[in-house]
């Protein structure tokens, strides 16, 4: 019989029914409360939503314990007032990294674990408290070829090429990513791209997929057989990573009889339409704008294809939402939405120039279009692949043999230093950021502007 543990997760995104991060927070800390005692620790920002998620569970299933915790004063105003995020989140690590230090001197864990943020290039509290610990899954080394960057649109084309050198200088050798992993007992990632980061750097990894749903309470009807027009669906943020412009070249070159719909909206939203215009698409392609999940759910079985060419997406959530729905998926081979779509489900495009880019997932289109059996068979198969890979009850039983795992691991080897740790996971910038933001930082530079003053 498997051993309850005592667990801590940090999950600094964690709400019920908000989908993205903090869904993959709330649910993990759910799901592992099955079968061992957790503590989650998370944001004093998310204690409404967590106490209303948590009431119609009492009772009825374990639960975890939440400790919330958030800085005070000045570093939470400026996270509010220019949305200073990812700056937040690091001193947020940092001021963690002290409460779990405590919580662990009085409770002693068996394990740690680390599930939001998930992405790769943050530090995480969890690291160097001589316990075992898991990081992930994550993911974010997914970058945008150079030859497909969002030329055409700056603002777009800035954030891309800010990350995709982010992405190569954080996965250098020299770097502080193969510290972390080393500190880490199991490293878990979302998508093939990450673990090959890893391996590259010695580093072994075990893929699973981020996100999941709770498809025993989720709408479903049984998908009709279509006829007609190819219906085509889109579903997530309009902006230049989600291949959006890809999509409507395609659409336009595929030639087929056929409509297509996106729902969502985001800063490419005009120039989207514009091309749209461009390409004398005119009534076949329909512009729906923002919709609430419960619509977009009760929409997948209006359609026939799920449309994806995004050029990096860790998760996408919409992708398995519509699989579960029964619409096979056209996508990239690349990222969580590749990792997905297998061969009896959907088509994959590899990447690769442009223009071959666009006749892929064009051919794809008109392969479906004349082929409705293998739609529909396709369809069937997708369903599977979420039941199967993406229910979160089940991945909470896969997540709990990875606990098992790490913890048999780390005492198989209890002098060993990689299984010990010894990396807080915080580089020169987090403290030097922490200096400079906390109260004593402070003082120390007003005492510093005030000397600089006088010697003028």
């Amino acid at each position: 019989m498997a051993q309850r543990l005592k667990v801590l997760i940090s999950a600094y995104a964690c709400e019920p029914n908000k989908g993205s991060e903090p869904e993959v927070g709330w649910q993990w800390g759910l799901q592992m409360a099955r079968f061992h005692d957790v503590t989650v620790v998370t944001r004093a920002n998310n204690r409404a939503a967590i106490e209303a998620g948590l009431g119609p569970l009492r009772g009825r299933q374990p639960l975890p314990r939440f400790v919330y915790h958030d800085r005070r004063g000045l570093l939470l105003d400026l996270k509010r007032r220019v949305k200073a995020l990812q700056l937040y989140y690091l001193l947020w690590q940092k001021s963690a990294r002290g409460i779990i230090e405590q919580l662990h001197e009085a409770h002693q864990y068996d394990l740690m674990h680390h599930v939001t943020f998930a992405g790769f290039r943050y530090p995480t509290a969890i690291w160097g408290h001589q316990a075992p610990c898991i990081w992930g899954p994550v993911g974010g080394i997914e970058s945008i070829p150079f030859k497909l960057l969002p030329w055409h649109h700056p603002a777009s084309l800035v954030r891309e090429v800010c990350r995709n050198t982010s992405n190569v200088l954080q996965t250098t050798p020299m770097h502080v990513l193969p510290r972390r992993a080393r500190a880490t007992t199991l490293v878990l990632v979302s998508t093939p791209e990450m673990q090959r980061t890893f391996a590259r750097l010695g580093v072994e990894s075990q893929v699973m997929a981020t996100i999941g749903l709770k498809t025993g309470e989720m709408p479903y009807r049984p998908h009709p057989p279509g006829d007609g027009p190819l219906k085509l669906l889109f579903v997530g943020s309009i902006i230049a990573l989600k291949g959006v412009d890809l999509a409507l070249e395609a659409f336009k070159a595929a030639g087929a009889e056929a409509t297509f719909t996106l729902v969502g909206t985001g800063n490419y939203l005009p120039a989207a339409k514009r091309k749209a215009e461009v390409l004398g698409l005119g009534s076949r392609v329909t512009f729906k704008g923002r919709l609430a999940r419960e619509q977009v759910l009760r929409l997948y079985p209006d359609y026939d294809l799920f449309f994806f060419p995004s050029l990096h997406d860790t998760g996408g959530y919409a992708v398995i939402e519509a699989m579960f729905n029964e619409l096979p998926v056209v996508c990239l081979a690349c990222g969580g939405p590749g990792l997905a779509v297998g061969a009896d489900c959907g088509i994959k495009v590899p990447l690769g120039p442009r223009p071959r880019l666009i006749a892929g997932l064009a051919e794809a289109i008109r392969w479906y279009a004349q082929n409705r059996g293998a739609l529909a068979a396709h369809g069937r198969a997708a369903r599977q692949v979420v039941l199967r890979d993406y229910d979160w009850d089940r991945k909470g039983e896969q997540m709990n043999a990875c606990y098992q795992e790490a913890v048999a691991r780390y005492r198989a080897e209890p002098k060993h230093p990689v299984a010990r740790g010894g990396c807080s996971g915080m580089g020169g910038l987090t403290n030097l950021l922490h200096g400079l933001f906390s109260l004593k930082g402070l003082a120390v530079g007003a005492v510093g502007l005030f000397l600089i003053g006088l010697a003028r």
